[in-house]
């Protein structure tokens, strides 16, 4: 079962979303992308409140200090930190 607090995000793993984002965004260097996806991970599976996506893009922070929204509608986040925050 799914937490309310994470239920609006749509889960994609790491290497789907790494694709995407670069066919988005085609400077973007696919290793820089991957290590700074990881590290943003490890640090929302040690229960640091932020979004893993988006801290990788826009620096560590959570969806709302980044994007300014109170909940995502559909905004992707890695499916391992849901998966993990959902236990």
């Amino acid at each position: 079962m799914k937490s309310a607090k994470h239920s609006r995000f749509a889960p994609i793993g790491i290497e789907p979303y790494i694709r995407q984002h670069l066919r988005r965004n085609p400077d973007e260097k696919a290793d820089a992308l991957r290590a700074r996806l990881q590290q943003s991970v490890s640090a929302a599976l040690r229960g640091e409140p932020i979004w893993a996506i988006g801290s990788a893009v826009a620096g560590h922070a959570c969806f709302t200090c980044i994007t300014g929204e109170a909940h995502p509608s559909g905004d992707y986040e890695i499916d391992e930190v849901l998966a993990a925050a959902d236990r």
